[in-house]
């Protein structure tokens, strides 16, 4: 660490506790002026405002429901209590959230299932939004990225946990709901603002972030706009493997049973090259004795089945992260029996991203090892590298631009309508369209092979010590000979219009409602791609070259600058004349970027080399190629291409009543939803086009080689379910309530496992992934018991059993199959691109080389989820009162999930904590409103199993845990100053910089690891 950043950190360190101190003596301040002037020292009512006034409103909505409900509520116009609505959900009992790298909440999971299996409504309607999730993931949809939606514009979060019949399928483990603000939850004029600095400890500038909301209410009428924004400086350090392998040893290097674990993606050359130093003699062959006599104390098992990362790389992720929103609504109350609406939202969020990744060439590398330890000695099921001297190794630079922009509009008309003391009718309609759109090419360059690049390796656990003997920050050590450079653009669309209404005949004593809902949800994924021609145009000496014979397509060579075509190269017909497809229109020849001036465009960096972009980019024509790129089969995102279309026409009967049981109250709801679903899943199949057949090994006669010709295939299904709900709550006393539900929930299957034909994840082509248009949707058969005892105010214990059963749970199936069986989905050693063509040949060629093919089966058995959830929110006053610290109280949960699998093909719920629990110590009086709360998640299994072709392999989160504080300071109760004075606030998130960890198959083998830093919020609110 450098003394300037140590500095930096103390700096911010020591205005942290400035902060902290700040809010207990302005505190003691305040109370001892309350106290002067208080004479008879009697006791004043404490006014509930702020904080604990949404603490109490959450209280009353829970204490209320008729089911398993939790929510949410914003302390006063403009002003939620967290900066993120992940963040907010986060502390309700049974959530879980995923983060971003840079640490920003991004998704929720309920009980026990993932993120998909959770419904987000938006003001009551569906919503989609066309983001791909955290960075490197390949969300599609079914989740909802909420970092795209302001907790200034909203008032209210629900969560139900059990569902009723009225309520829109899809949640198989609960519904949320995100009401936005609206101009008569506060009658009247109103003005609030805020506006902030953000200052991130890894960042090398601030950030800001502000909103506006204005509304009032004229009689029956009110209209409230609102507009936030957020401009992050972002920085995340960390380190990534994308995956770990062990090597594929040959015959003479593993006599007998080799490579029992699967992997084998790290091949040991067979004889040793010419510059491998380190005492190693020249061409000698590396078979089964040279590696015992060169890893002493080590079998041949260990070494066999020992992994290492498949592309070990420090990684910097840096930029910026904007969002931009704004809300309009407009209500419409001419008597007490109609309530007319229509609620409006936009967004937009653009990610200006660099990444940088100085990458250990694991994957399809030529490293030997040397006095090679491992943590175990069996390693029949695998073992981790804890030392080695890699000889013969390399390194390449991988930078990557980053720039994401995502779009979202929707409308939600509708109204509620008592047409008689009796009746009363509610419709709502919606319509949300949705746009993403990420270009992110890839500049890659490398270490020479056989340069006598020594690496030595130490893995103590943590992120594993890569140490060269060649000076990586050095640009003349770089060249385009392994090198490459990618063009890849992912494009997506969401779309969702539906409608629904319910007519209820009855009072608050006994009501049956009827009703349906039509939803129509389109989702869209095209990615594109033009890698191969500006590769050869920037770095593979033929840029007017269409494509070549199989194994002659031009890599990056850079060997000379534009000039004449070499002999003997066929062209594409019509190049020049702007009529060549993914050509712009230029002529020339040679390579744009030679290796001789490659070094103009790389730098020094952050510990290695990065890249001068906008030069490079300039030089390569890299917008020209990018304008004219054709659509592919599958993105950067390792997502298919595709569409599917959902349309759900449901009915539903549900009844619902209150009445007393001697000295108790029974509320209860039960009813039955019938739900049809009809699905449209489409995807590209690509199939050889039959001119592309070889003559003598040459080109056919007009000199062309012909792309594959592409179908889009269209399969329809449709299925029907049945899903009953019921929800019981007594009152045993004024303050104790016992709750049982009993449900059948659904979820649909994850769209990317449904579309057709086969995609490449990777350069090497070592794992595809085919699609399963005919999963089945998971059914959840649902029992939950608690019981709640309320104390007073916001002041309650809870506790709540849980049990979920799933049928119809997917799991990832893995088989190994040849090359050449890939002709089936249309994909031959033509269609490849080079460097997957290069990985081919690197295993042997087309007709030995072998791919895992990944695909999403449903489970035969049933997946069983069962819990515990714990709830105690408490002011202490009662307690403090007489000690004159009023205000103070806590909040507190936990969660413990347990599930188990039953069936030959056992099922996981990936990314659920096993553990969880939050507490919050809040202060509210005087003026100060301060807390500080934590979240802790234990570590679960994160993916399913066969990561990167090893059968026993997943992904795994490690324990988390983040402490974040929050304060302000009213000047106008603090010191009797006038109300228009605004409000201090300051928010510190991630107050502990933490770090957010994943690993692979073994705890020592770091996965991912990413510091996205601590962030200071300092600003000023107001209202009048």
């Amino acid at each position: 660490m450098s003394i300037r950043k140590l500095d930096a950190g103390l700096a911010r360190s020591r205005a942290l506790s400035i902060c902290i101190a700040a809010v207990l003596s302005q505190a003691q301040l305040a109370q001892a002026q309350e106290t002067a002037a208080n004479n008879d020292n009697a006791l004043e009512e404490v006014v509930v405002t702020g904080y604990r006034q949404s603490l109490e409103n959450s209280t009353s909505a829970k204490r209320d429901a008729v089911g398993f409900l939790d929510a949410i509520f914003a302390e006063d116009i403009g002003k939620f209590p967290d900066t993120n609505i992940a963040e907010s959900f986060n502390r309700i009992p049974g959530i879980t959230i995923s983060r971003e790298t840079s640490g920003e909440g991004l998704n929720i999971a309920i009980r026990g299932l993932g993120t998909n299996f959770t419904k987000v409504l938006l003001n009551g309607a569906p919503v989609a939004v066309a983001s791909t999730g955290r960075t490197d993931a390949q969300s599609t949809n079914r989740e909802v990225d909420l970092d795209l939606f302001p907790t200034e514009l909203f008032s209210q979060l629900t969560v139900s946990k059990t569902p009723t019949a009225a309520m829109l399928e899809g949640g198989a483990a609960g519904t949320v709901n995100m009401r936005s603000a609206r101009p008569f939850d506060k009658e009247g004029g109103h003005i609030a603002y805020s506006l902030q600095g953000v200052d991130n400890s890894n960042a090398d500038s601030m950030g800001s972030r502000g909103s506006v909301v204005a509304s009032n209410t004229w009689g029956s009428f009110g209209v409230l706009v609102g507009v936030a924004g957020v401009h992050n400086k972002v920085k995340t350090t960390g380190f990534e493997t994308i995956g770990w392998t062990n090597p594929n040893l040959t015959a003479s290097q593993c006599s007998g049973t080799c490579n029992t674990t699967g992997g084998g993606n790290f091949t040991i050359p067979g004889t040793v090259p010419s510059n491998a130093g380190n005492g190693l003699t020249p061409n000698a062959t590396i078979d089964q004795a040279f590696l015992l006599a060169n890893n002493p104390g080590l079998t041949i098992q260990q070494i066999d089945n020992a992994i290492i990362p498949r592309l070990g790389r420090p990684a910097v992720i840096e930029g910026d992260r904007d969002r931009y929103n704004a809300i309009a609504s407009f209500e419409f109350r001419p008597t007490d029996d109609f309530h007319a609406y229509v609620d409006t939202m936009y967004g937009k969020k653009e990610n200006d991203l660099e990444r940088i990744d100085m990458n250990l060439v694991g994957r399809n590398g030529a490293m030997i090892p040397l006095n090679m330890q491992v943590d175990r000695s069996d390693c029949s099921q695998g073992c981790v590298v804890t030392s080695a001297t890699f000889a013969n190794a390399q390194a390449f630079l991988e930078y990557r631009p980053f720039i994401e922009d995502t779009e979202f509009y929707g409308a939600n008309p509708g109204f509620e309508w008592q047409l008689t003391d009796k009746l009363s009718l509610n419709w709502q309609a919606d319509y949300t369209h949705s746009e993403f759109h990420r270009e992110s090419p890839t500049f890659l360059v490398s270490t020479p092979a056989n340069s006598g690049m020594t690496v030595n390796y130490t893995n103590n656990g943590g992120i594993p010590n890569i140490a060269s003997t060649l000076d990586l920050n050095n640009p003349a050590n770089f060249g385009w000979t392994g090198g490459r450079v990618n063009m890849q653009d992912e494009e997506r669309e969401t779309e969702t219009k539906g409608t629904r209404a319910s007519l209820t005949w009855g009072d608050s004593k006994l009501s049956v409602s009827v009703g349906g809902a039509y939803d129509d949800v389109e989702r869209r994924i095209r990615a594109f791609d033009n890698s191969q021609a500006w590769q050869n145009a920037a770095c593979g000496n033929n840029p007017n070259v269409f494509l070549q014979a199989p194994n002659t397509q031009p890599a990056c060579q850079g060997l000379n600058a534009p000039g004449a075509a070499p002999a003997g190269y066929p062209t594409y017909p019509g190049l020049g004349t702007g009529a060549s497809v993914g050509f712009p229109a230029l002529v020339y020849q040679g390579s744009l970027i030679p290796q001789a001036s490659l070094a103009n465009y790389l730098r020094p960096g952050p510990g290695f080399i990065t890249a001068n972009w906008d030069a490079f980019a300039r030089d390569s024509q890299y917008a020209a190629f990018h304008n004219a790129s054709p659509e592919a089969g599958s993105s950067n995102t390792g997502a298919n291409g595709g569409l599917i279309r959902e349309q759900s026409t449901g009915f539903f009967t549900e009844l619902n009543g209150d009445l007393d049981i001697g000295e108790q109250r029974l509320r209860y709801n039960v009813g039955v939803r019938y739900v049809t679903t009809d699905q449209t899943v489409g995807g590209r199949v690509s199939i050889s086009d039959p001119r592309n057949s070889l003559v003598g090994g040459a080109l056919t006669a007009d000199g062309s080689r012909y792309p594959n010709v592409v179908n889009f295939v269209e399969t329809e299904r449709s299925y029907e379910n049945w899903l009953p709900a019921g929800n019981l709550a007594l009152n045993v006393t004024d303050n104790l309530v016992v709750r049982l539900a009993g449900s059948r929930s659904m979820t649909r299957a994850n769209p990317n496992d449904m579309l057709p034909g086969l995609g490449f994840s990777t350069p090497s082509a070592d794992v595809g992934t085919v699609g399963n248009p005919d999963l089945k949707p998971f059914l959840s058969d649902n029992i939950d018991v608690g019981v709640e005892f309320y104390t007073g105010r916001e002041g309650y214990v809870s506790a709540t059993a849980f049990r979920k059963g799933i049928d119809g749970f997917t799991v990832l199936g893995s088989r190994t199959v040849p090359f050449t069986d890939l002709a089936f989905y249309g994909v031959t050693f033509d269609s490849l691109t080079r460097d997957q063509q290069n990985a081919i040949n690197a295993r042997g060629g087309p007709n030995a080389a072998t791919v895992v093919l990944n695909q999403q089966v449903n489970a035969d058995g049933r997946l069983t989820v069962k819990g515990l959830e714990l709830n105690w929110v408490q002011p202490l006053d009662f307690l403090l009162a007489d000690l004159g610290l009023e205000g103070l109280g806590f909040t507190a949960n936990y969660t413990s999930v347990d599930q188990k699998a039953g069936g030959q093909v056992p099922a996981v719920a990936v990314g659920v904590a096993p553990e969880t629990y939050n507490a919050t110590l809040y202060y509210e009086n005087h003026g100060v409103s301060a807390r500080v709360s934590g979240t802790y998640q234990k570590g679960s299994q994160a993916s399913g199993l066969n990561q990167n072709g090893i059968a026993a392999a997943a992904l795994f989160n490690d324990d988390y845990k983040q402490f974040d504080f929050s304060s302000s300071f009213d000047f106008a109760t603090m010191f009797g100053w006038s109300d228009a004075i605004p409000q201090l606030t300051v928010d510190v998130i991630n107050l502990t910089d933490e770090e957010q960890r994943q690993y692979f198959q073994f705890e020592n083998a770091t996965f991912t690891q990413y510091e996205p830093g601590r962030t200071v919020i300092v600003g000023l609110r107001g209202k009048f």
